[in-house]
């Protein structure tokens, strides 16, 4: 006698996707599984690498199955971390502050044209998202010639389905008379 044995898939992740020759690469992926057994159900992690060739149309194939493997371990390296350097006055950072927070509140939704009073073309492309703007979180302002480089992180809240989304920038502003625009 077998107890029924049941799986569905919780969530997978693509690790690595590495060139193995022309138009062919091993993806290493892992996946987690809910398995039922009878009343007993536990989650599985598991991992695999595949190889996939990809012809020029774009279209694949598996040209070998999945075969068991370990996930790559997380990496001790730390990206340095940019302070500021003094280099911006508090009034210069205010203005700046309130027209990134303008821009950022504005931005999930705005056209091109709309973009194109904030921003350089192409530097920043329309998103169309119903994004809630929550904050700017840490900006840090340094002075490069007549132009300011600011690091920041931008909070907010997706309405759909209601997660904090969470954007990393690093932009170039200039002033052109009394307004600040992004130019890089």
């Amino acid at each position: 006698y077998r107890l029924p044995v049941s799986s569905s898939v919780r969530g997978f992740q693509i690790w690595t996707v590495e060139p193995t020759g022309d138009n062919e690469f091993n993806v290493t992926y892992s996946v987690d599984q809910l398995i039922t057994e009878g009343e007993n159900t536990k989650t599985v992690h598991s991992a695999y690498i595949v190889s996939v060739y990809v012809d020029g149309s774009g279209n694949m194939v598996l040209v070998k199955n999945p075969t068991i493997t370990n996930i790559p371990k997380k990496s001790s390296y730390k990206p340095k971390a940019i302070e500021s350097e003094g280099t911006v006055d508090s009034i210069t950072t205010n203005e700046i502050n309130e027209f990134l927070t303008t821009f950022f509140k504005l931005y999930p939704t705005a056209t091109a044209s709309e973009l194109s009073y904030y921003v350089n073309d192409g530097i920043l492309k329309p998103i169309g998202k119903e994004y809630i703007f929550q904050e700017l979180v840490n900006p840090i302002h340094n002075r490069k010639d007549n132009q300011v480089t600011v690091s920041l992180t931008v909070e907010y809240i997706d309405q759909q389905t209601k997660a904090t989304q969470v954007s990393q920038f690093d932009l170039v502003l200039e002033k052109n008379g009394s307004n600040w625009k992004i130019i890089e």
